[in-house]
């Protein structure tokens, strides 16, 4: 079937509703008579937005140029920020990492060389990949047969097949 999209749903309160995601929100809160909670104050949402995003708080600038900042843009602004920061894909490429049981070493062994001598070269692969935005068939494509993409010159997700070799 072709995907479309589907009619907004009916909501008690349309002023709350500033895009169409809001609606399905709403409608779900509706239902579960929960009222939606008030707006954060520009402090408490760049510490959330940078906390979720980055994984660390904002610096004191960036909170006083934040609540300086009275334009409808400055809260996109941020996020743009944020998703161009590098500690963007440090934080999200740890969770892959996790889910992947990525490890630099082999924990205790006897006798036995316990680190993965090149398992950072998977590592950074995976955070410059979420860096870089990199759709995610390809994200898995580069890791299953990177060997067997026609690559070129540039030879970095060959790195993506680190966690399978």
């Amino acid at each position: 079937k072709p995907v479309k999209r589907p009619p907004l749903p009916k909501v008690s309160k349309e002023s709350w509703v500033q895009s169409p995601i809001d609606a399905f929100i709403l409608a779900r809160l509706d239902q579960k008579k929960i009222s939606p909670s008030p707006p954060a104050d520009k402090r408490t949402l760049i510490v959330r937005a940078t906390f979720d995003l980055i994984g660390l708080p904002p610096t004191p600038k960036e909170v006083s140029d934040f609540l300086a900042d009275n334009s409808p843009e400055a809260f996109g602004r941020v996020v743009e920020r944020l998703l161009d920061s590098p500690h963007y894909g440090e934080r999200w490429a740890r969770y892959w990492l996790d889910i992947a049981r990525y490890a630099d070493t082999k924990g205790y062994v006897f006798e036995e060389e316990r680190r993965y001598p090149f398992s950072y070269t998977y590592r950074d692969y995976v955070i410059r990949s979420f860096n870089e935005d990199l759709p995610y068939d390809q994200f898995i494509i580069q890791q299953i047969a990177a060997d067997l993409l026609p690559l070129g010159d540039d030879k970095r997700a060959l790195a993506g097949m680190g966690f399978l070799t």
